[in-house]
């Protein structure tokens, strides 16, 4: 138990301005993937995985749209939306470790790849995008959100999430706005909700449409 605390603490004190953030986030992940779906459970409680499925389904009916899930990590996501009858979905991430987790929960096609680089997608290849437990401490800053809007077509919706931590202080509060006013995207809701419960943590959840 105490490796998982050990990745735990890292989690926390990464830094989105260094160097070589990237590399640091696909060791930790590859070190923590064999215990990330007992911690994500037992020491985190988070629940943004089902919940922004949730929120997705509410926004969409169609089980065929093609989906890509940036940053899959061990597939949690897939999972849910497995469960509820979606099956065209593919993932992104960071960590091979992760992905050989994630190859069993339902993912067409899964690739290595972090969105803080141009992600290996053409403009508007996608129907629909999700971006859960992504944007939050030492990962990805909100410039960052233009590249899923590139990748997922006009009238394509982005469910994703953002930790209150980060909301303000990486700027997505203004980023998201910007977005709108410039008619990047519509914003059909956002709203503020349970995220990860044994650390009483919140996470706001958003999804729009592309414009």
């Amino acid at each position: 138990m105490s490796e998982n605390y050990k990745g735990l603490d890292f989690y926390d004190n990464l830094d989105l301005t260094h160097s070589h953030n990237d590399e640091d986030l696909q060791n930790v992940y590859n070190e923590w993937a064999s215990a990330y779906d007992y911690d994500n459970d037992n020491l985190l409680g988070t629940v943004s995985q089902p919940l922004s499925v949730q929120i997705f389904q509410e926004y969409t009916e169609d089980k065929s749209l093609r989906i890509i899930d940036v940053g899959c990590g061990t597939g949690l996501v897939g999972m849910e939306l497995e469960k509820v009858g979606y099956s065209n979905f593919d993932g992104i991430d960071i960590s091979q470790e992760m992905i050989d987790i994630a190859k069993y929960r339902g993912y067409s096609k899964l690739f290595i790849g972090s969105l803080n680089d141009s992600l290996p997608y053409e403009n508007d290849e996608y129907d629909a995008a999700f971006c859960v437990g992504v944007f939050t401490h030492g990962h990805v800053g909100s410039d960052r959100l233009d590249e899923l809007v590139r990748i997922v077509k006009p009238g394509g919706v982005i469910c994703f999430t953002i930790n209150e931590g980060v909301y303000k202080s990486y700027g997505f509060n203004l980023k998201i706005k910007k977005l709108e006013s410039e008619h990047v995207w519509k914003i059909l809701e956002m709203r503020k909700n349970d995220y990860m419960v044994k650390k009483n943590v919140k996470g706001f959840y958003c999804i729009v449409e592309v414009q």
